[in-house]
């Protein structure tokens, strides 16, 4: 059975044996699925459409739409979110810009700290 798996494993950046981690299965059996040995069970078909977010037709090239519905809207929504602020942004002047920036750099910085030391508690 041809599949996308190997595809979008590679675009990831991941090893067979990352991507078996990954949807609790053997490295071989990520191998035969690629290969197209075995076919992709249902269960695994999930993992991998939630793990790439696409859909299951995607990876089975029953249909060249990527994105899941759900993903989809949620990729819509930060971007509308993300237009939202730049416009904004955009409207502030360039001594407010700045200070925007530098408050945002502050943020991250801080949320960042945040999380070390919530994870060494």
């Amino acid at each position: 059975m041809d599949n996308r798996v190997r595809e979008l494993r590679s675009e990831k950046g991941l090893r067979q044996e990352d991507l078996a981690g990954r949807i609790n299965v053997s490295q071989q059996t990520v191998s035969r699925i690629e290969n197209g040995e075995t076919p992709i069970p249902v269960d695994i078909l999930i993992h991998l459409s939630k793990l790439f977010h696409v859909s299951a037709d995607y990876i089975l090239k029953l249909s060249d739409v990527r994105l899941t519905a759900e993903y989809r809207i949620e990729v819509e929504r930060s971007i509308e979110r993300n237009r939202e602020f730049c416009l904004a942004f955009e409207r502030l002047n360039r001594t407010n810009q700045k200070l925007v920036t530098v408050l945002m750099h502050q943020l991250e910085e801080g949320q960042g700290e945040k999380h070390k030391n919530y994870k060494n508690e």
